[in-house]
């Protein structure tokens, strides 16, 4: 029999209390003191403990027959299995950043008369552990962008190659017509070719104003920049960027830092991508942004998106910053098999054009009305079809699935797929218009991925959201580590885990909910010790023998 090193103090009359002391402390065990003996000494006496289990909420595999044209299916499942990874890590990607692209260069009216205007700039991340080949699936989604980003390059190469060759023609013309106002001038005699000189006057101010320009490079991403900076490069590229990012909680936590507030007010209206924005700073002076359009998309790890939103739950409530990462997927991990084939190239082709049409296309020959006063950008409409799923879809969503949320963070982010629903249904509209040359109002067909895609994405907000909303069980699965580990002996105390500050166990509710799981499903049990007065007794917990002989309680 395993028995543990402790000291008993039997009370004078053991029949008349149900107390017994150790340690220092009292345990009321609710009978005689020879079976409170007994369940402290031998581990047989304690119930068996309990499975401490912290689910997360069931997610569909990603379908790629219903939600991607076939242009993108057969180049994002090629790539995911070829690796392994989950076909959702490539897919999201691609599809922010064909959202990118496009941008602020047209935008979506999902109503047929009135004049609400999506922008199809999207935000979105997966959320997975390190060795789920995160970082590669996202690098393969994003892949198109690098050879846009190639070809710009080389362009503004080409393009500075000339304008210096300008400037160069331009200096020596002024220099001429200078030379020319220095040598009249010598000739004059004060009032005599007065008319001459100021012709050369003239020529010369109207040279100046035609200096050449210099050529602005295309910028589809940047990894890292400050808003002061990404204001400059959004003035030079309208249409919108992306910020890709490898930890993407990086990025949203230094929104929060000290003298950053203003980087949350920024990224907040930037993910409309129709708003204009003015930033003045010493230093830098004004910058006029005439559309502020940002789409965002990067990869995070489970734990640190749960301690952010540990630490931020109550400010992501007030200003839906998080609602708004409406593709972040959180899948069930693929298993691991040794793959080693030549990828799909026509596959990958194809969808490579794709990008490339997109990324010059003009949205008004490709069936977009022109801006108007309403609307500053061209905009497409949904067809008869495509019309009618949207509405039945919206009614759905905000008469009855709204109504009957429960939780109001997952309310907020569904409330956002107003801009979802029209911003994919555009986004794979314009896919299809690429692939098949047909031009126009968006389909049916499109329509109905996009109502798909917002079922798909509801069950990993839901997932991602159940990580904060989770009644303490992800903290009890902490601490029920910690004393698997042998991090806490018998008779610890609520204070002895806080002060550790461990993952999920930061805050005196987390710990406590945490305990009372871990008593709950007999891991441990609780008791006063001390003295008698107010204030002075402390609850400390005792560990079940049984958690030390190498069972399995996951």
């Amino acid at each position: 029999m395993s028995r543990r090193r402790m000291q008993v103090t039997v009370p004078p009359d053991p029949e008349a209390t149900n107390d017994l002391q150790f340690f220092g402390g009292t345990v009321d065990v609710g009978g005689t003191v020879a079976e409170a003996v007994l369940q402290l000494i031998d581990p047989a006496a304690w119930p068996a403990p309990g499975a401490i289990h912290a689910p997360l909420h069931p997610v569909p595999a990603f379908d790629a027959e219903v939600l991607l044209p076939d242009v993108l299916r057969t180049w994002v499942t090629d790539e995911a299995s070829r690796m392994p990874c989950p076909a959702d890590f490539v897919a999201t990607a691609a599809i922010v950043a064909l959202g990118s692209i496009i941008g602020a260069r047209c935008a979506i009216k999902p109503k047929a008369r009135d004049d609400w205007a999506i922008v199809p700039n999207l935000w979105g991340g997966v959320v997975a552990l390190p060795s789920a080949k995160k970082t590669p699936g996202i690098n393969s989604g994003m892949k198109p962008l690098d050879r846009l980003i190639a070809r710009s390059m080389d362009e503004h190469r080409a393009a500075m190659d000339g304008y210096e060759a300008e400037c160069v023609v331009h200096e020596a013309q002024r220099e001429a017509i200078e030379a020319s106002i220095k040598k009249t001038a010598k000739k004059s005699n004060f009032g005599s070719n007065g008319s001459t000189l100021g012709s050369l006057s003239q020529n010369l101010q109207s040279h100046k104003k035609g200096a050449p320009t210099p050529p602005t490079l295309r910028r589809f991403k940047s990894n890292d920049s400050t808003i002061e900076k990404l204001g400059e490069l959004l003035r030079e590229n309208p249409a919108g960027m992306l910020m890709l990012r490898d930890e993407l909680v990086g990025l949203i936590a230094s929104w929060d830092r000290e003298g950053r507030e203003a980087d949350r007010a920024f990224f907040l209206e930037a993910w409309n991508g129709n708003g204009s924005f003015d930033t003045d700073r010493i230093g830098r002076g004004s910058i006029f942004i005439p559309n502020l359009c940002v789409s965002i998309f990067g990869g995070i790890q489970p734990d640190k998106l749960i301690a952010y939103l540990e630490q931020a739950s109550n400010a992501l409530a007030n200003d839906g910053m998080l609602q708004r990462f409406q593709l972040l997927v959180y899948p069930d991990p693929v298993k691991w098999e040794w793959i080693d084939r030549t990828p799909n190239k026509q596959a990958r082709d194809r969808a490579h054009e794709v990008f490339e049409a997109l990324s010059d296309f003009d949205p008004v020959t490709w069936g977009a009305m022109p801006a108007d006063d309403f609307v500053k950008f061209p905009y497409f409409k949904f067809d008869g079809a495509a019309q009618e799923i949207f509405i039945e879809w919206a009614t759905d969503l905000h008469g009855k699935k709204l109504p009957a949320e429960d939780s109001p963070i997952i309310q907020q982010h569904l409330a956002k797929f107003d801009k979802l629903f029209p911003a994919i249904a555009l986004v794979l509209h314009l896919v299809e218009s690429a692939t098949t040359g047909n031009r126009g109002l968006v389909t049916g067909t499109s329509a109905i991925r996009a109502a798909a895609w917002c079922e798909y994405l509801e069950a990993h907000a839901r997932r991602v959201y159940g990580l904060l909303t989770d009644d303490g069980m992800r903290s009890a699965q902490a601490l029920a580590d910690k004393v698997k580990g042998g991090k806490l002996v018998d008779g610890f105390t609520a204070r002895d885990v806080r002060r550790n500050q461990w993952r999920h166990l930061t805050t005196e509710e987390s710990v406590q909910a945490a305990l009372d799981w871990l008593e709950g499903e007999h891991w441990l049990r609780s008791e006063e010790a001390g003295g008698t007065g107010p204030g002075r007794r402390t609850t400390r917990h005792n560990i079940n023998p049984k958690i030390n002989q190498g069972g399995n309680y996951d």
